[in-house]
């Protein structure tokens, strides 16, 4: 389930909503785990709560930067403890994210450096690139100074790019999207999932990736 949308990189929200006495009920969630059937969700207190009951119809929505896909899911359980609201829901196992996303995507491994205005900077590589930003890996936690403030990216690109960047460096303006703790990947258990979208990216980075990304799934 590697490929599923709830689980892109570049997810800004998730939202469930369901009818319960009579009134439409409104949860922000995070993902906590899945697996081919369901998933496995948690929201934070809320004293507007209201349980549903098992087997209620829901929606769900995924708020990406690619768009907002949604679709009606089935809440099997609901567990409320001190501190969180845990939600299992049943998935449409067709509800994939290779068939919702509108822009090529791609796991690859390009060394890249993020640079704050206060002169913070970050040399890592990314975990996947897209149309419309980054993901990479972290073992330390990004201050949440820096969740708030645009940053500068550095990409470098792999020799066969040169003809339009001789440098095969590609430099643009990225905003914070979401961080999320690994939790089902071994290689990466525990680590830092971070995702940056591009600010307004000009056409000819635009061109660059999308031919990267082609390149690369040819």
């Amino acid at each position: 389930m590697q490929d599923n949308i709830l689980r892109d990189s570049l997810v800004t929200s998730i939202y469930l909503s369901y009818v319960e006495q009579g009134k439409k009920q409104v949860t922000k969630l995070k993902l906590r785990f899945m697996d081919d059937k369901q998933a496995y969700f948690s929201s934070e207190i809320s004293e507007k709560f209201v349980r549903p009951k098992k087997k209620t119809e829901a929606t769900i929505k995924v708020y990406s930067i690619d768009g907002v896909y949604r679709t009606t899911v089935i809440i099997n359980d609901v567990e409320q403890t001190f501190t969180e609201i845990l939600f299992e829901v049943s998935l449409p196992r067709i509800w994939e994210f290779i068939q919702q996303r509108n822009s090529s995507r791609s796991r690859v491994a390009l060394p890249m450096t993020l640079k704050y205005n206060d002169g913070f900077e970050t040399d890592t590589v990314t975990y996947d690139i897209a149309l419309g930003g980054i993901a990479f890996y972290s073992k330390e936690r990004l201050s949440s100074i820096y969740k708030h403030l645009p940053a500068i990216l550095t990409l470098t690109f792999p020799d066969s790019m040169w003809i339009k960047h001789p440098d095969c460096k590609l430099v643009l303006e990225v905003s914070f999207v979401r961080e999320r703790i690994e939790e089902d990947d071994e290689e990466h258990f525990g680590d830092l999932l971070y995702s940056f979208k591009f600010i307004k990216p000009p056409k000819e980075a635009e061109d660059l990736i999308k031919e990267f990304l082609m390149q690369i799934a040819g």
